[in-house]
């Protein structure tokens, strides 16, 4: 097992949304992630940190893993994204608001002073309008102006000593890693409403490739295939079926998938979209992405 790394010789990686993100996106997006470190945690606003100290692929220059890592969501799902990476998550959160929009800010150790002195306070974790105007009242206007430890704790108490080590570039807050994916899936929306079952089996087909492809590259396994199916009269119905082993395998996925698609109402109703999905992962993929075992 690695030894945890000092807070000086951790690589923070704070990924920021420049689109708006749905909730499907999200999940491709967190098992993407997951191909490069198991140390990935969303935030509320669909930002990302990632602790890329130790990575799957062990490359030990943080740069090119962020540079990697921007690349892969670009190409695989056309998301525009912005990058900031440094040694703590406050770090890179704010070399991460500076790369604004879809650029890459990367701050090393030895270059947290001169990149912090001249940033806005409003930075700083927990500092609003109230506590802003007080420091304002002190002479104080950027990060750099802070007065040292025992003055920011005579004038903010216990705050005042995360507020003079945030911006020493000190914090040892970890990356708290979100829940693994719950399902990843494909679907297929046809220009008029299909009744042709051969049709709707090649698409079931097309779905399972693709579907399993996306698998791989995660290295995900699932047991829980389902079908959803869109009726041309806007009803819905999915079927779903617990498969025996643990599989990315696109025959199993598509003899899965049109066996369930036999089971709903198709070949009467007809289908406007269809959508193949995988779930129920198995825990040999945390196992396989465990950097620390």
């Amino acid at each position: 097992m690695k030894p945890p790394p000092s807070a000086g010789h951790r690589k923070i990686i704070h990924l920021g949304m420049d689109d708006a993100i749905d909730p499907a996106a999200r999940v491709e997006l967190l098992a993407l992630l997951r191909e490069y470190t198991d140390l990935v945690e969303f935030t509320a606003a669909d930002d990302a940190f990632l602790d890329i100290t130790y990575n799957a692929f062990d490359i030990p220059f943080g740069a090119r893993v962020a540079k990697m890592i921007k690349g892969d969501i670009k190409r695989q799902l056309g998301l525009g994204i912005s990058l900031g990476l440094g040694p703590t998550k406050f770090i890179a959160s704010v070399a991460m608001a500076s790369a604004r929009p879809d650029g890459l800010t990367i701050v090393r150790p030895e270059q947290v002073a001169d990149f912090l002195a001249d940033a806005p306070l409003d930075l700083l974790p927990g500092v609003g309008a109230t506590t802003c105007q007080r420091l304002a009242a002190m002479g104080v206007a950027n990060i750099g102006q802070l007065p040292g430890r025992a003055e920011l704790a005579r004038q903010f108490g216990q705050r005042g000593h995360r507020l003079w080590a945030l911006a020493q570039g000190l914090d040892s807050d970890p990356v708290a890693p979100t829940e693994q994916p719950n399902r990843i899936g494909e679907e297929k929306t046809f220009d008029t409403p299909v009744y042709d079952r051969e049709e709707m089996r090649d698409a079931v087909r097309a779905m399972a490739a693709v579907l399993s492809g996306r698998l791989r590259r995660r290295r995900l396994r699932g047991r829980l295939v389902s079908v959803e199916v869109l009726y041309p009269d806007i009803g819905e119905e999915t079927r779903s079926s617990q498969l025996p082993d643990y599989t990315d395998a696109a025959q199993t996925l598509m003899a899965a998938g049109i066996e369930l698609l036999r089971r709903t109402e198709v070949s009467t109703r007809g289908v406007r979209r269809l959508g193949l999905s995988l779930g129920s992962f198995s825990g040999e993929a945390a196992e396989q992405l465990n950097l620390f075992g």
